[in-house]
């Protein structure tokens, strides 16, 4: 991330006066995070900021400052001065919000992916950095914002979240040292872990447990997958959102270089999960599939029903890992 990048996209946030805030499908604490501490910095300052995720909130997120302003669209005809686009590396990950860019003067990207969309007015993207939760208390602060407790809460859980409380190898000291910022701001770590990994609705934990029975291995245990069907879902009582965490418990198996979960789509689609350890890059499995991620935690899905998309990934999962 450049220096002059960042001194453009804080003149920005400074400077204009109405803002769109989108971040991607199956949201994750990182997207609504940043989201969430974008939207009450800009409407401290007395601005308009329409905070929009095409899926809603996950329950699991509800607890964050800012997240019952999030709505799923914006209202039919509105236009808007900047539309921050935050952690896509492909406008096609914007779900149905991606037709809400045209309605946009101009369009700031905030990613830590490898490659983002280059479509862009202004480009604030980082790959070192383990979240966008850091990029975004980067700008924020070049930007004069204070950071209150409920800022600093929304940014603590977009690093918790991604860095899966600090357990991935994404972690730098520039994480910590962010997070020990964002503690001293006022966001308590232990709250966020409770709130994400410690609070489960009923129906999350019987889901869980179904994928763990059915877990199955190839490669000689080398990789290790789960699927959940749609019967799962509806056995359950989850939501699609609770099916969130689940692959890392997959890949916690000893001797599991990658992780798969496969869940079932309503739509004759297969939606796939991947993370990876010993410095597998499964980033270039969702590649093959038209998805993408980092290097240790990845996804795509899969235009095939879901036995089909078993045999297509875990068959192209093999080939990679003996090339």
């Amino acid at each position: 991330m450049k220096t002059n990048d960042l001194d453009v996209a804080a003149r920005i946030l400074r400077e204009r006066d109405d803002f769109l805030l989108v971040g991607h499908v199956n949201p994750d604490g990182d997207s609504l995070g940043c989201i969430c501490a974008l939207s009450i910095f800009l409407r401290s300052l007395g601005k308009r900021a329409l905070a929009v995720s095409p899926e809603g909130v996950p329950e699991l997120y509800k607890f964050l400052p800012g997240s019952d302003l999030i709505r799923r669209n914006a209202p039919e005809g509105t236009r808007f001065g900047v539309a921050i686009v935050i952690d896509c590396e492909s406008l096609d990950r914007l779900g149905p919000a991606q037709e809400l860019l045209s309605r946009c003067d101009c369009v700031m990207e905030i990613d830590h992916h490898p490659v983002c969309t280059q479509q862009s007015n202004c480009r604030l993207t980082d790959s070192s950095a383990a979240s966008c939760g850091e990029i975004v208390l980067e700008l924020l602060k070049k930007a004069n914002a204070i950071i209150t407790a409920e800022i600093a809460e929304c940014l603590l859980t977009a690093i918790v979240t991604d860095t899966g409380s600090f357990r991935f190898s994404n972690v730098t000291p520039r994480t910590l040292r962010a997070a020990a910022e964002l503690m001293e701001a006022g966001a308590s770590a232990s709250k966020v872990a409770r709130r994400v990994y410690e609070t489960r609705s009923l129906s999350s934990v019987r889901l869980l447990g179904m994928a763990l029975a059915g877990v199955q291995t190839a490669a000689s245990g080398r990789i290790a997958y789960a699927s959940i069907t749609r019967e799962h879902m509806d056995a359950s009582e989850a939501a699609d959102a609770e099916t969130e965490g689940i692959v890392n418990y997959i890949r916690a198996i000893r001797g599991a270089q990658v992780a798969i979960l496969f869940r079932e789509g309503i739509d004759g689609t297969t939606r796939i999960s991947l993370r990876s350890r010993d410095g597998l890059d499964v980033s270039q499995i969702a590649h093959l599939f038209g998805g993408g991620g980092h290097r240790t935690a990845a996804g795509c899905t899969v235009s095939a029903p879901l036995d089909q998309a078993i045999n297509l990934v875990v068959d192209a999962v093999q080939k990679w890992m003996q090339s």
